[in-house]
C-alpha cells in the first residue's frame, strides 16, 4: 500500500491463477453437495426393517409384545419424532457357543436369555442407497438402531429393510 492507503502493484498471473482456483473450488462443493442429493432423495415412502435384539429376558419380549398390541409408536429418545409402529415379533433362545468334552463348539442355548426379530412399519425418505427415518438416522441392512417406547427402550442390529408398494 501507498501513503494515500491505495494498492500498488499489477494484476499478475498468479492472481489470475488463484482466482481461478476459488471459482474451481466453489464450484466443486456445489455440484457435490447441491441438487443432486434433493434429486436422489424420493419424500415419504413407507418401509419395513426387521432389527434382531440380541440376548435379551423375557421381560423386554413382553414389553416388545405390549407396544405391538397396543398401537405405540416408536419414538426418538430424544425428539419424540414418530418411527413407525411394531407390526411383528418373532422370539427364540439365544444361542452361544459351548465346547464340549471332545473339544468340539456347538450351539447351546443361554439361559433366561431370548433374541428378538421385531418388524417395525415406518415412513420416511428413500435414497438412492438407504432409507431414511423421520429423524434422519440411515436404515441400512449391519446398522445398530434403538428401539423406544414408553413400554421398553433396547438396540439392535437391522437384518433387513424393504420398501412396501402402494
Amino acid at each position: 500500500m501507498n501513503k494515500d492507503g491505495k494498492i500498488k502493484g499489477k494484476f499478475n498471473i498468479i492472481d489470475l491463477l488463484v482466482i481461478i482456483l476459488i471459482i474451481a473450488v466453489i464450484a466443486g462443493i456445489v455440484v457435490r453437495y447441491g441438487s443432486s442429493i434433493t434429486r436422489a432423495v424420493k419424500s415419504d415412502e413407507e418401509f419395513e426393517y426387521t432389527v434382531k435384539v440380541e440376548s435379551v429376558r423375557q421381560f423386554t419380549i413382553d414389553a416388545l409384545q405390549e407396544t405391538m398390541d397396543t398401537g405405540s409408536h416408536l419414538t426418538d429418545k430424544k425428539s419424540n419424532l414418530d418411527l413407525g409402529t411394531i407390526i411383528d415379533i418373532k422370539s427364540e433362545d439365544t444361542m452361544i457357543p459351548s465346547q464340549k468334552a471332545d473339544g468340539t463348539i456347538v450351539p447351546a442355548p443361554q439361559e433366561g436369555r431370548k433374541t428378538a426379530y421385531v418388524t417395525i412399519r415406518t415412513r420416511g425418505k428413500e435414497a438412492d442407497n438407504s432409507y431414511i427415518t423421520a429423524d434422519s438416522n440411515e436404515l441400512s441392512v449391519g446398522g445398530h438402531t434403538e428401539i423406544f417406547s414408553k413400554y421398553v427402550h433396547t438396540s439392535g442390529l437391522i437384518t433387513s429393510v424393504k420398501k412396501i408398494n402402494e
